[in-house]
């Protein structure tokens, strides 16, 4: 009894079928079970024609077997766009903008189709231009990046290679510039200082980031210039009391030197540190900079391995006379108490311990 072959099923198939099953179910032996004298001839005919209608039911079963045997019809290819070979700048939101123009800073990619020594990255420079290999400088600031892309293509097929295959894109844009101010003088870092757009610059964080004042600034004598349209002003200003002074995009803080006789008085300011010190002698004081008793120590060397900390002796001159001060250097350390400031031409005496 054979199986109709897969995809041939028809109702007429199915019919043969059945009739294969009586036909197989006839041609067995008298002894077989179905033919067995326990059956009466007219049950044998109702068993069989049991069987035919079970061919039939097995036949039209098969039938969705088949259909899922069946190859699913072949889908259309879905062609994913191709772009343009054209140099575009992409924002970060990935929106595509085609005519912005280059600025210095920008740094361009420039292919040449089979030429990889002219394949790179290029910034545009200071002047606005790349230099660009076999080529030298080429204009780029204010052109987009297919301009510049036609502009080498041409200049390649004049002289170089032949049908030449350019394409320039944006491979990272420079940031805006943001705001500067110049500081100049006796400032310890002089330059520019630069701020965002919206955030605002004052006198006091403009001097304290070029580094602050030098030995020979004078917080006093500090100039600001400010250009307003084409009339350059200037005026006078104060560190202590125009520190939060709002300054604007191109202005320009000149501080001053000290005179001369000053700049002497403040170079004589010491104070003397002695006794059981590395390195005694004496300490520079500065009138914006207190010094407190620990600093001195610590910039003569600190103690040494015999020296009595908690009997440490502070000499000064006042009108009265001589004015002895005993401080307890080793319990200001421990708990980290008020600290005692020292005074021009102070002297301190570390003693010796007794142990």
């Amino acid at each position: 009894m054979k199986v109709p072959a897969s995809g041939g099923f028809t109702t007429g198939t199915c019919f043969q079928y059945a009739d294969s099953v009586v036909d197989w179910r006839s041609s067995q032996e008298p002894s077989n079970f179905l033919m067995s004298e326990w059956f009466t001839p007219n049950l044998r005919r109702r068993i069989q024609g049991g069987l035919t209608a079970l061919g039939l039911l097995a036949g039209f079963a098969m039938v969705p077997l088949v259909a899922q045997d069946s190859p699913p019809p072949p889908r259309a290819e879905e062609v994913a766009p191709v772009a343009d070979p054209v140099a575009v700048r992409r924002t970060t939101t990935g929106e595509v903008r085609e005519n912005l123009k280059l600025k210095t800073g920008d740094i361009v990619s420039i292919n040449v189709f089979g030429e990889a020594s002219l394949t790179g990255a290029f910034t545009v420079g200071p002047g606005g231009e790349i230099v660009f290999p076999l080529l030298g400088t080429i204009p780029a600031a204010g052109s987009t990046a297919i301009e510049v892309g036609e502009r080498i293509k041409t200049l390649l097929e004049t002289d170089y290679i032949r049908s030449a295959q350019v394409s320039v894109a944006i491979a990272e844009e420079a940031k805006l510039a943001p705001n500067t101010v110049t500081v100049i003088g006796q400032v310890m870092r002089p330059g520019q200082v630069a701020f965002e757009k919206d955030t605002p610059m004052d006198l006091f964080t403009a001097i304290s980031t070029a580094g602050g004042l030098t030995e020979r600034g004078d917080r006093n004598r500090i100039e600001l210039k400010r250009r307003d349209d084409d009339d350059l002003r200037t005026q006078s200003v104060n560190l202590d009391r125009d520190r939060v002074l709002k300054l604007r995009d191109k202005d320009t803080i000149i501080v001053h030197a000290l005179p001369e006789k000053i700049i002497a008085e403040k170079v004589i300011q010491t104070v003397t540190v002695i006794g059981e010190v590395k390195q005694p002698g004496q300490v520079p004081l500065k009138d914006d900079q207190p010094l407190d008793i620990i600093t001195a120590i610590a910039m003569s060397g600190g103690f040494t391995d015999v020296a009595r900390p908690s009997r440490v002796v502070v000499r000064r001159n006042t009108e009265a006379g001589v004015q002895s001060i005993e401080v307890n250097v080793s319990k200001m350390q421990r708990d980290n108490s008020q600290p005692f400031l020292l005074q021009p031409n102070d002297t301190v005496t570390v003693p010796q311990s007794v142990f």
